[in-house]
């Protein structure tokens, strides 16, 4: 693994072995104790800001956050945990992941590729993916956190096709969906592919809880999807006025629908991702 600039302080280096008898669950407090990085706070460099994921709650970072049982993220209580079990912080223009405990190994997990990489105590990686998850246990308790860095993700949302494939005729309107844009379509598309003539398009919160989906993740994964069309010339589908959000997605919907990309015997993929379907 790589080496970055080692700046801990000698209490996060430590390992606990602290006594008490609490066995708090994963996710008990899941509470933030650092600022989260607000509008004003640009992302830096060119990996954007990063999103980490826990417990259904999503915590921006701009710089560094430290996560353990005493740390800038606190998981829970569990006496297993290690003060901070890892940090991530943006340096050289890249997001870290860097294992600071003892005897902890993280399991990283890329979900765009499906790769892992066991991460030992002291050693560090850079994330180079759109999106994974970390993953670890601490005495009888897994725990499992979202990652997300905002640019790459918007990148490979963007991406249509193999970069290395020949060059090919564009088709007017017509772009290539990964699985997640695949679901989100499915998503907005169902109460008018189980009805045709219902003009209902769901409103952005019963979106998000039908995928499973934060409201951030949602929203990013909209605004990308958009962009997407955008290039491909569907017009409509990007704009900063308010009242243009239920556009979009009307204009989204009759689009995929007008262009075949998902059919009614599609919303089997919807089962599993959320909620149930609202009737």
């Amino acid at each position: 693994m790589d080496d970055i600039p080692d700046d801990r302080t000698d209490d996060q280096a430590d390992d606990t072995d602290d006594t008490d008898d609490t066995d708090g669950a994963a996710g008990a407090s899941a509470r933030s104790v650092v600022t989260q990085s607000g509008a004003g706070a640009g992302p830096p460099g060119r990996a954007g800001a990063l999103v980490v994921e826990f417990c259904g709650e999503e915590h921006r970072v701009a710089d560094r956050l430290t996560v353990g049982r005493c740390a800038d993220l606190e998981l829970d209580t569990n006496p297993y945990l290690h003060r901070v079990v890892f940090e991530v912080l943006h340096d050289r223009e890249v997001w870290w992941l860097r294992n600071v405990g003892r005897r902890i190994v993280l399991t990283v997990r890329d979900s765009l590729a499906a790769t892992t990489t066991a991460l030992a105590p002291g050693s560090a990686a850079a994330l180079t993916f759109p999106s994974g998850t970390v993953r670890f246990r601490a005495g009888p308790i897994t725990y499992e956190l979202g990652l997300v860095v905002e640019l790459l993700e918007r990148d490979a949302d963007l991406r249509t096709g193999d970069p290395d494939a020949a060059p090919r005729t564009l088709e007017w309107g017509q772009v290539e969906l990964n699985p997640e844009q695949r679901l989100l379509v499915l998503a907005l598309c169902e109460p008018r592919l189980l009805d045709p003539d219902d003009g209902r398009v769901p409103p952005a919160r019963v979106a998000a809880r039908r995928l499973g989906w934060t409201p951030s993740k949602y929203h990013r994964k909209l605004d990308n999807l958009c962009a997407k069309l955008d290039r491909a010339g569907v017009g409509g589908v990007v704009g900063d006025l308010a009242t243009f959000a239920t556009r979009r997605r009307e204009v989204l919907v009759e689009h995929a629908i007008a262009s075949g990309w998902v059919g009614v015997e599609d919303l089997v993929d919807l089962d599993g991702t959320g909620t149930n379907r609202t009737p």
